[in-house]
């Protein structure tokens, strides 16, 4: 049974509803895809009426507003040469995805600053040993064991965490309207969702299968009539996905932000399907166009699918309060960040409930954070120093 929920109508007046959860990508363009119900809060205010979707408005819920965007490669074929350069890949994706102009769009729903300025992309995880079927317990589990062993840190409200399936997985989870990658009844081809971890912190998740061609015959019938589609790449449809699920997760995390009241849709499933590509310096990336309410206001329901406006686009009222006012407030100078981030990834085991960092990418980060110097001129012993600092701030973090 769908849980009440409130919904503001144009005189800012409360009335009783029926909502099921969305935040799925539906195999059919322009539509969305449930994965159960969610209790939601909305915030009143009066609903404009000159946009074609008017009733997608924000619900009073969270939003991610600086994305700091983790990437996790579960199953075994990631460990590949071919894998690898995929995972490689797709983690410069995620870099140019959040320099790019795509970024304007989702200032107006409270995200970011813009292009450049929106967020950060903080490292890159392996696991192996997952089970093949995945659902949401086990998912949940997992990744609860892997911030228990320090693979993942323990999520903020900025945290943000990208899963990216081998071809050896599936999720079968059918209870939560969740079958995605399976040989019958596909649901979605990717989704985001949330749990809260034994610390009682907010994870917020985004899941994208491995959309092969196997996976797109089981959930389409027809080519023509696919969200994704047999002529992409695996590459073109994973990027494309990871937009709409990353849009979609930071406007929406918790399922009761920025939604349709009318239909339950999200940002990313009003454009679902619609295809585009972002340019960031010698990279050309398959992306989804995404609902901009602002474009569909000042085009009065003509025009509403984009993919880089030249500028951020103002904030829509009512909307999240962003904490920071007035013209005159500057976005933050995230170019600092670039010598210390990515950090090297995290490889976790499952089975054994271990994690350790990459040899050969802690070396390569140490040079690149005191290079032109080495290590060894900046701090005479440097294990001892960052055993000496972590158990610091290990002790200041308690």
């Amino acid at each position: 049974m769908p849980r009440k929920s409130r919904s503001t109508k144009a005189n800012a007046t409360e009335k009783t509803a029926y909502r099921r959860a969305y935040g799925g990508v539906s195999p059919i363009p322009a539509k969305p895809a449930t994965r159960g119900t969610e209790t939601l809060h909305e915030q009143a205010g009066p609903v404009v009426t000159a946009a074609l979707h008017s009733t997608f408005v924000y619900h009073g819920g969270p939003i991610i507003k600086c994305p700091q965007i983790i990437t996790s490669y579960w199953g075994p074929h990631w460990s590949d040469a071919a894998h690898q350069t995929r995972a490689n890949r797709l983690n410069q994706f995620i870099k140019d995805f959040l320099a790019s102009k795509y970024m304007n769009i989702l200032t107006q729903y409270g995200v970011g600053f813009g292009a450049g300025v929106t967020g950060a992309f903080i490292k890159a995880t392996f696991l192996a040993n997952v089970p093949s079927q995945l659902n949401e317990t086990i998912i949940h589990n997992t990744i609860q064991s892997c911030i228990n062993a320090g693979a993942f840190p323990e999520p903020t409200v900025n945290s943000g965490l990208i899963i990216y399936l081998d071809e050896s997985l599936a999720i079968n989870d059918p209870g939560k309207g969740l079958v995605l990658c399976e040989p019958v009844h596909d649901t979605a081809f990717g989704y985001h969702s949330f749990f809260k971890t034994t610390a009682g912190n907010w994870c917020y998740y985004s899941i994208i299968p491995a959309l092969d061609n196997t996976c797109l015959h089981a959930s389409c019938p027809s080519d023509a009539g696919c969200s994704l589609h047999l002529a992409e790449t695996q590459e073109q449809r994973q990027t494309q996905v990871t937009s709409h699920e990353f849009s979609e997760m930071v406007t929406d995390p918790q399922l009761n932000a920025w939604f349709e009241t009318s239909s339950g849709a999200e940002n990313g499933d009003i454009c679902n399907g619609e295809s585009s590509t972002i340019t960031v310096g010698p990279n050309t990336w398959t992306v989804q166009k995404m609902y901009s309410k602002f474009d569909d206001i000042q085009t009065n329901g003509a025009s509403f699918c984009v993919t880089q406006p030249p500028n951020p686009l103002p904030k829509l009222s009512p909307g999240p309060a962003s904490g920071l006012t007035g013209a005159a407030v500057a976005p933050p100078q995230m170019a600092s960040f670039d010598r210390l981030l990515p950090l090297p990834s995290a490889h976790f085991n499952s089975k054994t409930g271990k994690a350790q960092i990459d040899e050969k990418e802690l070396l390569a980060y140490i040079k690149r954070v005191f290079s032109p110097l080495q290590a060894e001129h900046v701090i005479a012993d440097i294990p001892a120093f960052l055993r000496e600092a972590a158990d610091i701030l290990s002790k200041k973090k308690k």
